[in-house]
Order: structure tokens, then sequence, then C-alpha cells
């Protein structure tokens, strides 16, 4: 048996030819890394180099633009720029505040408190100067103050903007309107202010317009949609109010309009641009007053193509509001006949407006009472205002039926001597009772309704009137039986 014993020796060379290799090998792999760290540096030092130089061009760019912008003449020397541009330009400058920083203290014509608390609601009006010295405004404000009570003129202001720059004309006005409101000129309620020719763009050789529109007529409403565009600023820039009705100098209102306003505006459950309380042109049109800014602009950049009362049917739906809030009835009426547009009658009437229901001409005492119909009818328009005697009136949304009636019972028994009933308004001429009877019992059978109707009168173009009732019966109910009533019925009571 043969032990072979086997040596391994230890070849130092090697062993550092090996440790060698794997040290270049680490080497090289540091390198490696180094490497990749030095060009992600460079890239991120490449890249921040840029944004740097980005941004100071965006700056240069910046300030180039706005030096730009803010050399921009203002609208008293625009002859020339007109003359050398081929495009239009809008006007006029919007911040006025670059033309005259106090500008809304110069254009008032009169001194009055400055308000530090916001009213509810400022309502706006331009007049101009008419032919003939025809002046619509003094009835405008006289239906405006006397159909508004004490309480209301702790809301509302009244900016009136004088747009004629004939300086006699402007005074006089000034005066007339302090001589018959002094109080609500002093309290501040009633401000006057002007405009001035530096707010205007030239209104002369005007590029567009209307074909059929002469160019008097294109100019007349050019200007007249800057006159609205200054109002509204000034409105906008003082902040007198949470809200805007705009209005035109020549409209008369109902007893009770701001409390009918308020109340419409309450019943508003989504969001809304514009409310109109007229559906004619400019007039009645409510917005909140954040939003005249916007408004003005846009009626300004378009001042030469067409009129406020077309703009503005375009400015709601870009506030994302696509149909009109018209209330009805409205509660505005355009009365003026002679236009500040020299030579043009202006005949429009609002259809919706209810001209005879704001006075009720019937002076009896109705007595209290509850008010009854079988007709289906309109929440706001309920058969008690066809009988109290403030403002209201009955408005049937269904078509009457035989037997459709009106019942009125009396809280306590009444000696009557006269009943008088009275369908139908001015402005819906056919919208009358026709066909109807009017009935009286003293019979009751229960709370609501009675028994054994007596005819006493029928109803003649619309109208019942029984001046001879019989005395001897104490009656506690009179019934309207109508075989045809119209949808829109007004109905008055008259017990003397």
């Amino acid at each position: 048996m043969c032990i072979v014993k086997r040596y391994f020796f230890i070849n130092p060379l090697k062993i550092l030819s090996e440790i060698s290799k794997k040290m270049k090998k680490r080497k090289n792999i540091l390198q490696t890394i180094l490497s990749l760290v030095t060009v992600m540096v460079v890239i991120v030092v490449f890249q921040t180099v840029l944004f740097v130089i980005q941004i100071q061009n965006n700056a240069q760019f910046y300030q180039n633009y706005n030096n730009k912008e803010s050399s921009i003449r203002p609208i008293t020397s625009t002859k020339e720029i007109i003359e050398r541009s081929p495009k239009r330009i809008l006007y006029p400058q919007f911040d006025l505040d670059n033309v005259n920083r106090n500008w809304t203290d110069t254009v008032s014509l009169i001194r009055s408190p400055k308000e530090t608390n916001r009213r509810y609601l400022t309502m706006g009006l331009v007049t101009a100067k008419r032919p003939q010295n025809t002046v619509y405004l003094y009835n405008t404000l006289k239906s405006l103050i006397t159909n508004a009570n004490r309480e209301d003129f702790r809301e509302i202001y009244i900016v009136i903007l004088l747009s004629d720059l004939d300086q006699e004309w402007r005074t006089n006005m000034t005066s007339e309107i302090v001589n018959r409101y002094p109080q609500e000129v002093k309290n501040g309620t009633i401000k006057i202010i002007g405009s001035f020719d530096w707010m205007y763009p030239s209104l002369t050789n005007l590029t567009h317009h209307r074909k059929w529109h002469s160019e008097s007529k294109a100019t007349w409403k050019a200007k007249q949609n800057i006159d609205f565009v200054l109002l509204w600023l000034y409105v906008y820039k003082t902040k007198l109010s949470e809200f805007y009705l705009h209005l035109e100098d020549d409209v008369i209102t109902v007893g009770g309009y701001i409390k009918a306003m308020k109340n419409f505006i309450n019943d508003q459950k989504g969001e809304w641009t514009c409310l109109e309380f007229s559906e004619l042109g400019m007039i009645a049109k409510l917005y909140h007053t954040h939003d005249l800014e916007a408004l003005a602009k846009m009626v300004a950049l378009f001042y030469q193509e067409q009129p406020a009362d077309n703009t503005y049917l375009h400015f709601n739906p870009q506030m994302l509001q696509f149909r009109r809030i018209i209330r009805k009835p409205t509660l505005f009426q355009h009365i003026g006949m002679t236009s500040s547009q020299w030579g043009h009658v202006q005949a429009l009437k609002d259809r919706f407006f209810v001209a005879n229901d704001q006075k009720k001409v019937l002076k009896g005492d109705n007595p209290p009472a509850k008010v009854f119909t079988s007709l289906r009818f309109l929440s706001k328009h309920s058969p008690e205002n066809a009988y109290n005697t403030s403002f209201g009136y009955f408005w049937s949304k269904s078509k009457a039926r035989k037997n459709d009636n009106f019942r009125i019972i009396f809280n306590k028994p009444q000696s009557i001597k006269r009943i008088v009933v009275n369908s139908g308004l001015d402005v819906f001429p056919e919208d009358k009772i026709y066909s109807g009877l009017l009935e009286i019992s003293s019979k009751s059978i229960n709370k609501n309704d009675c028994t054994d109707y007596k005819i006493i009168g029928q109803f003649v173009n619309g109208k019942v009137d029984v001046q001879n009732v019989p005395p001897s019966i104490k009656y506690n109910r009179h019934s309207l039986c109508s075989n045809t009533v119209p949808k829109v019925t007004k109905l008055l009571g008259d017990h003397s």
C-alpha cells in the first residue's frame, strides 16, 4: 500500500495578479459610475442654463408687451391711430384710471355723501337731449320713487348719466332733478354723473354698421353703447350695490316693484346671469354688479356693429345662461315716443306689462273674506289678488270650463249695496269674461260653500255692476260662475 501525498504550493505572483485584476475591474466600475454621474451633472446644468435663459426671454417678452400696452394713446387722441391702423381697435380703454385716476369723482355732477355700506340694488339710466325739449326722465323718477316705500330707499341707489355734452342742458337737468327730489339727492339715493368727450372713441366714419341703418343711426347707437359702458363701469368701480338694474329714461313701473323684484330673485333656484323685468330692449335687465365689467367689455367690443340690446343676448350664453329669464307680468313699461335719435319715433310697448293693475280704480271697502276658485292658477297670482285693493291680479294657467267659478265668502255677514267685478287688461283687450253670471247667497253649507244662489247680474264686455243689491238680505257670499273665462283674468270687487 502506497501512500501518496500531494503538496500544494502558493504562488505569490499569481495571487498579486488576481488582486490586481480585481482592483482594475473595480476601478473600471468606479470610473464608469463617475462618468455617468458627470454626464448627469452636465445635463442638469445644461437644462438649468436653458431654463434660466427661457425665463429671461419670457420676462423680456412680457416687459415689452406691457410697455406696448401702456403705450396705447388715450381716447382723446385716437384720430392718428385710426388713420394709420388698417384694423379696428377696441375702444374705449377700460382702465379709465390710466386716463384719469379719479375719474369716478370727476364724473359726479353733484356732491353727495359717500356711502361706506353697499346697498341691495342700483338702478342706472342714461338720458340725453331729445328734440323739442322733450323730457321723460322726470316721469320716470316720479314712478320709481312714488312706487317704492321708505324702507326701499335704504336699499337702493338711482344713478343718472347725463350723456349729452351740452353744458347748459346738463346744468339745467341737474338743477331740476335737485329741485324736484332734494331729499333723495341729499341722502345720496339719487346720484347724477356726466360723460366727457375724452371718454369716447371717434364716432365718425364707423367701419361697421347694419346695412339698413343710416349713418346717423349707426353713430347714435355707437354712442349709446359707450354711454351704457361708462355707466356700468362707474357702478362696477364704485361697488354701490349687490345688484344692478339697467333702465331707460322713459319708463314707468308699478307699486311694490322692489318687493316683487326681490321675490323673483329669491325664487331663482339655479345660477343666473341676467333676470329681465321687461321684454323690451335694455329695459329692466338685472345683473350682479360684479358682472358689469365683463358686460361693458363685450358691448364696447361690438360698439360699432350692434346695439347693446342685441349684444346682451349673446353675453348671457357666454356666462352659461342659455335662456332668457323674464318675469311675467313685467314690472316696467316703455312710455316714450320721441327718441333721443333726432327724427325717430319709438312707440314700443311691453305686451306683458299690466297697465291697469297697479292702480285699482274701484274704491270699495272689500270686507275681509276668503277667496276660492275652481281654476288652476300660478302661485304668485292667487285669487286673493283679484279681491284685495293692493297691487296684484289673478292669472289662471288652465282653460276654463262650464261651471268654473270664484267664491268670495265674507268672514262676517255684510249689508251690500253695490257689487262691481271688472275683468281684462288694457294690454290684453281680448282677455275678458264674455259670458259670466254674478250670484249671491245667504245660506251656507259649510265654511267654504253656500247654497240657494240668486242671479243678480250678468257680465257685459268683461264687467258686471249691480248697484241695487236687495237690502233686506244679509249676504255672506257672492259667487261668479262662468261658462267661458279667458286664461288671464283680473277681477276687482267693489262693495260700497
